[in-house]
C-alpha cells in the first residue's frame, strides 16, 4: 500500500512542481499524509478519530427536532 501512495505521490507532486503551484502541492501533500496515516490506521485497528461523529453532533439535534415535529 505503501509503494502505491508512492507512485501516486510522485505523479501528483511532480506535476505540480512543474506548474509551480505551491498552494496546490501544500494541500495536495497535507491530504496525502492524512489519507495515508487513516489508511495505515485501518490496517493495524488503531483507533482513530472519525470525521463523521463531528458531522453527526452538529446535525443529531437538528434532525431529531424536524423529526419529532412532523411524527405530531
Amino acid at each position: 500500500m505503501t509503494i502505491f501512495f508512492i507512485i501516486i505521490a510522485y505523479l501528483q507532486i511532480k506535476r505540480l512542481v512543474q506548474a509551480k503551484l505551491k498552494r496546490e502541492l501544500i494541500v495536495y501533500i497535507v491530504i496525502m499524509a492524512i489519507a495515508v496515516f487513516y489508511s495505515w490506521g485501518i490496517l493495524l485497528n488503531w483507533n482513530l478519530f472519525r470525521p463523521g461523529s463531528i458531522i453527526s453532533r452538529i446535525y443529531q439535534p437538528i434532525s431529531n427536532y424536524i423529526f419529532i415535529q412532523t411524527e405530531k
